[in-house]
């Protein structure tokens, strides 16, 4: 017997639509996952790549804080060897002045040589007596060996070469 249906045959489809929908949402929400998961991979990517570059630059700030450092050294250095200059100069500097109040008026200075541990003057004086009256005291009381030689000169004066010595600090140290 055959089967009659009365009404005409629809086509089934493979899915129902409620299935169509569930399969577009997961179909939406997987494509979203994988964009988001390549989003990810992508920052994280880039993090790393940050990431190193500031290591790389942590390293060249400490290499450039090391270099400053020496740096700030050196100067200190310097400025130490600046200031001691600076204050040698200031003390050889008031010492000439003292050496020049030294001199009284009747003698005459042609020059004068400074070194760490000596003095050396030469002058022109009227007498002699006029010069260990009044010049050879003051040098006695600051050096410890104090040497003087006269030359006569044809109008009568005298030229004279005074050597001053004090004792230097090898002396000091070995004695």
């Amino acid at each position: 017997m055959k089967a009659y249906s009365f009404i005409k045959p629809k086509k089934k489809p493979i899915f129902k639509e409620d299935t169509k929908l569930w399969l577009i949402f997961i179909t939406f929400s997987l494509i979203l996952y994988i964009f988001f998961a390549l989003f990810l991979a992508l920052k994280a990517y880039f993090f790393k790549q940050d990431s190193q570059k500031l290591l790389k630059e942590i390293e060249k700030l400490k290499k450039q804080t090391t270099e400053l450092t020496l740096q700030k050294e050196f100067i200190y250095t310097q400025k130490a060897i600046y200031e001691d200059i600076m204050i040698k100069n200031a003390l050889v500097k008031q010492q000439i002045k003292n050496l020049l109040d030294l001199i009284p008026d009747p003698i005459t200075l042609e020059k004068f040589y400074i070194d760490n541990d000596k003095l050396i003057i030469y002058g022109i004086t009227p007498t002699k007596d006029i010069y260990n009256l009044l010049m050879l005291p003051p040098l006695e009381s600051i050096f410890e060996k104090t040497t003087t030689y006269f030359y006569k000169l044809p109008n009568g004066w005298y030229k004279f070469k005074s050597e001053n010595y004090i004792k230097s600090e090898d002396e000091n140290q070995t004695k």
